[in-house]
């Protein structure tokens, strides 16, 4: 079974883009990120995106981390030439289960709503960004069930913040 780790940037107000998909309020992520971020990239194995992020990255150019299998979760038929990109229909549930290692779960917000549903985020790493943009997209909603994390670092970068929690078991 993957270990399904969430990490995102958000806005102060828990915002994770605008309406229309723009992330223009992420350009105060200090660039000394780079390198943690650049670390976490090399330990995930699988990438996990819905069809909308995957057509929002498509308009800014080309995929980025093609060297990762990437799975898009869709019912509509695409086609790649890249050979590691998935498009899949699986359950969510059965396709964490039939991958083993890290899972980077990439959105975008109905991805990661079912994930949370269900129970199959293991660890949320959120980079904070000191941004109120009051409407967009959020990180979290309609999200009924208690969880319990436990913070495990954090980390100041100028005036972001980068947090790591792991689900209590």
């Amino acid at each position: 079974m993957g270990y399904v780790i969430l990490q995102v940037a958000v806005s102060l107000d828990g915002y994770i883009s605008r309406k229309d998909h723009s992330v223009d309020f992420l350009e105060t992520i200090d660039p000394s990120f780079q390198n943690h971020f650049t670390s976490f990239i090399d330990s995930i194995d699988f990438i996990i995106m819905g069809s909308k992020t995957y057509d929002v990255m498509l308009k800014f150019g080309d995929i980025p981390f093609k060297d990762k299998n990437i799975y898009v979760l869709t019912k509509r038929t695409y086609e790649s030439t890249n050979e590691n990109i998935i498009f899949t229909e699986m359950p969510i549930k059965g396709l964490t289960d039939e991958l083993s290692g890290n899972i980077w779960l990439f959105g975008g917000a109905s991805v990661i709503q079912s994930f949370m549903k269900n129970n199959l985020v293991d660890e949320l790493q959120l980079y904070i960004v000191p941004k109120t943009i009051g409407d967009g997209i959020p990180l979290f909603y309609e999200h009924n069930q208690l969880n319990n994390w436990k913070l495990i670092s954090h980390e100041k970068f100028s005036d972001n913040l980068y947090v790591i929690y792991k689900k209590q078991k």
